[in-house]
C-alpha cells in the first residue's frame, strides 16, 4: 500500500494582516481564523489529495474565495474516494462549481473582483496526477535537480510565449502576478479551463512541492532546492522560514509531499 509523509506550513507573512492562502489535505482545510498553522502527516495512505489556493481580489473576497475553493476540493476528495470516475475526467467539474460558489460569494456582497488560483496533487495507484490555474507552482525535486511542473497564468507569461518580453523581463515585470485564469473567473471565457500535466511517478527521495508565490517570490529554485535536497527535514516549516527570512512580502503557503514508502 502506498503511503506519503505530506509537510505543510502556512504563514500570514510580514507585510500582509490577512492569510488568504488556504489548503486542502483529503478532508482537512485550514481554519481561516489562524494566520500560521503547521503540519506533519505521516505515512497518509493514497488515495490522497493535495492542494494549495491563494487568494485575490482583496483581503475579504481572497481569502474567502480560498476557503471555499479548498471546502469544494475537500468534497471532490470523497466523490473521488468513494467513485470510480479518474479525476482528469470530473477536473473540470471542480473548477466549475468553485468558481460558481465564489461568484455566488462574490455577487451576495457587492464585491467586483476575486478569486483564487489552485494547484492539485492527486496520489493514488503510484502516480501523482497534477492539475492548475493561476501562478501557484508545481515543482518536482529529483534526483538533485528541482523542475517546474506548473505554468504560471499571468499577463507576463503570455508575453513571454509571445516573444513581446525575454525571460528575464517575464520574471521581474509588474504584470507577473497579473493572472489570466482562476477560479471565480468568468466560466464562459475561452481562458477557464484547468491545466493538466502529465501524471508523475514518485521516486523513493523526490519531494513534491505545492506553493503560493509568497514562497518563490522571495526564494531563488537554488534556495528551494537546498531545502529539499535533506533528508528527514520539517522541509515546509524551513521553506516557510527562509521566505520570511527574505521579507516575507506575501503570505507564504507551500507542501511537501515526500513517498514514504509502498507496503
Amino acid at each position: 500500500m502506498e503511503t506519503y509523509n505530506i509537510y505543510l506550513s502556512t504563514d500570514a507573512g510580514k507585510v500582509r494582516t490577512q492569510n488568504e492562502d488556504n489548503f486542502v489535505v483529503n478532508e482537512i482545510t485550514r481554519d481561516i481564523t489562524r494566520n500560521s498553522r503547521h503540519i506533519k502527516g505521516e505515512a497518509v495512505q493514497a488515495p490522497l489529495l493535495c492542494g494549495v489556493f491563494d487568494g485575490m481580489g482583496g483581503e475579504n473576497g481572497g481569502a474567502e474565495a480560498s476557503k471555499i475553493a479548498a471546502a469544494v476540493a475537500a468534497e471532490f476528495y470523497r466523490f473521488l474516494r468513494d467513485g470510480n470516475q479518474t479525476i482528469e475526467k470530473r477536473i473540470g467539474d471542480y473548477a466549475e462549481n468553485s468558481t460558481k460558489l465564489i461568484r455566488e460569494y462574490l455577487d451576495a456582497n457587492r464585491m467586483k473582483r476575486g478569486g483564487t488560483t489552485f494547484v492539485m496533487a492527486y496520489l493514488t495507484a503510484g502516480r501523482a496526477h497534477l492539475f492548475s490555474m493561476g501562478d501557484s507552482r508545481i515543482y518536482l525535486y529529483h534526483e538533485g535537480i528541482l523542475r517546474r511542473i506548473s505554468r504560471d497564468d499571468t499577463l507576463a507569461q503570455k508575453k513571454y510565449e509571445a516573444n513581446i518580453f525575454t525571460a528575464a523581463e517575464a520574471v521581474t515585470s509588474n504584470e507577473s502576478h497579473v493572472l489570466t485564469r482562476y477560479l471565480g473567473m468568468d466560466a464562459a471565457s475561452a481562458e477557464f479551463r484547468v491545466h493538466a500535466y502529465v501524471p508523475v511517478v514518485l521516486a523513493a527521495r523526490d519531494r513534491l512541492l505545492l506553493c503560493s508565490d509568497g514562497l518563490y517570490d522571495m526564494c531563488t529554485e537554488d534556495e528551494i532546492a537546498a531545502v529539499l535536497a535533506q533528508d528527514d527535514a520539517p522541509y515546509s516549516i524551513e521553506l516557510t522560514n527562509a521566505a520570511l527570512k527574505k521579507g516575507g512580502e506575501d503570505n507564504i503557503t507551500c507542501m511537501v509531499i515526500v513517498p514514504a514508502g509502498k507496503r
